[in-house]
């Protein structure tokens, strides 16, 4: 049987090729939690501002003194309702971390203090907890105290003034989570409205490209 003489040469272009493809950067579709996306920046949270007590009313004054005409008091104005909250009754962060694609968050996890490391589930936990809320929003980056105090207390996060981004811009958003034994066991939160992108440098917000 007589052979092709360009079969070696055929057969040494595809080794050629395959070793080529096999060099190549796998893409990553893992989109949360991203390997970079969340941020590892621990910021103590400010101390509450303390509330004084309304002053109380002038005693009346002596006798035989004329009083200054009373003066109408302005109304006060209306206090503004909490935003209502929604309650997750699964978890996910445990799950997404422990896809394969997930190593190197796993790797850096274990790095981090206990504060740091809740921090971060409860970050990763935000992004997919919101992205199920309402499936248009693709969470990639989470900062829990964007525009509001951070307190932190036994495993319990509560950011009260957070942001995400999605989709190339930033919203606010209200979130409190638990975590147990190295996990989310209890998560709530509200997504408030569009932070203008005039105020993003304000916030130390860092610009995305959309659905990265």
């Amino acid at each position: 049987m007589k052979l092709d003489p360009s079969w070696p040469v055929s057969l040494a272009l595809h080794a050629l090729l395959l070793a080529a493809l096999l060099l190549l950067p796998r893409p990553q579709p893992f989109r949360v939690p991203a390997e970079d996306a969340v941020p590892v920046e621990l910021v103590a949270p400010a101390p509450a501002p303390v509330q004084l007590p309304r002053q109380q009313a002038a005693s009346a004054a002596p006798l035989g003194r004329t009083l200054a005409p009373a003066t109408t008091p302005k109304p006060e104005a209306p206090t503004a309702q909490p935003p209502s909250m929604v309650k997750a009754h699964s978890f996910y962060a445990a799950t997404l971390l422990a896809d394969p694609r997930s190593r190197h968050a796993r790797q850096a996890l274990a790095t981090f203090a206990p504060d740091e490391r809740a921090i971060q589930l409860c970050n990763i936990e935000a992004m997919e907890q919101i992205h199920r809320w309402k499936a248009e929003l693709r969470p990639d980056l989470v900062v829990p105290y964007a525009t509001g105090d951070l307190r932190i207390a036994g495993g319990s996060i509560h950011a009260q003034g957070g942001a995400f981004r999605a989709g190339g811009r930033w919203y606010g958003v209200v979130f409190s989570c638990d975590v147990t034994a190295g996990a989310v066991a209890a998560f709530e939160f509200s997504v408030g409205e569009a932070i203008p992108e005039a105020r993003w440098a304000e916030y130390n917000l860092v610009a995305g490209n959309p659905e990265d």
